[in-house]
């Protein structure tokens, strides 16, 4: 298991559209097969935004930014 600290979605407000949840991505990590070396799955720890005090893990593939980035932001105005 390791951290990916570079994930796209580290720190950033965020949707999670299975359940209706909104938190902050706190860390994502990375579980790696001891025999392949290969990633077994990814998952990401969220806190809530609704102050609920209710953490929660979630697939980070299925997570939604709640605003667009600024590179995404100064992406779209080229």
């Amino acid at each position: 298991m390791a951290d990916d600290r570079g994930h796209r979605l580290l720190g950033r407000e965020v949707a999670q559209p299975s359940s209706g949840r909104r938190g902050t991505v706190g860390t994502v990590l990375v579980y790696i097969s001891k025999t392949t070396d290969k990633v077994v799955k990814r998952v990401a720890h969220m806190r809530p935004l609704d102050d609920s005090g209710r953490e929660w893990t979630a697939d980070p593939g299925s997570l939604r930014p709640l605003r667009a980035s600024a590179s995404n932001v100064a992406a779209d105005t080229r």
